[in-house]
């Protein structure tokens, strides 16, 4: 990937609402050569454009990573099942010992609990972790600052 378009994407990252024309500024790239590379980095590079929510500020104080192993045959079950939670944020499929990492959000560890014990009787669980969150330190920043990509570019 070029330097310039390692730029683009930095810019994106940090701030996606930013118009064209101040992206254009701090770039360094003419608003059509811009809007043509955004453009083509839709539904191929670029998978979703949100936000990052800070969930306690309305009302969900429980975030947990939960370690999942279960039973090969019911993969694919627990999946489509965690799919459809609406109280799943991330769902990954992982390694080492493990088939899923599970980012839920709750209003209250009393429910994240209660879903597991659920969980638990539906699916056949052979091991969990449990890892609460305490307070996001870093999150989304992987080549969101364009300055260091300035400087490893060149």
């Amino acid at each position: 990937m070029k330097r310039k378009e390692m730029l683009i994407i930095a810019a994106l990252r940090q701030n996606s609402r930013k118009s064209l024309t101040q992206l254009s500024k701090e770039i360094k790239i003419p608003i059509s050569t811009l809007h043509e590379k955004i453009e083509s980095y839709k539904n191929n590079l670029i998978k979703k454009n949100t936000a990052i929510i800070d969930f306690e500020k309305i009302g969900y104080n429980t975030r947990a990573n939960v370690l999942l192993k279960i039973e090969r045959d019911k993969r694919q079950e627990l999946q489509e099942y965690l799919s459809k939670c609406h109280n799943v944020n991330c769902l990954l499929k992982v390694n080492n010992g493990f088939d899923f990492l599970v980012e839920f959000i709750f209003e209250h560890i009393k429910e994240l609990e209660d879903f597991m014990e659920i969980l638990e009787q539906k699916f056949p669980i052979l091991n969990r972790e449990t890892y609460y969150i305490i307070d996001d330190l870093k999150r989304e920043e992987f080549m969101a600052n364009p300055q260091l990509i300035a400087m490893n570019a060149e």
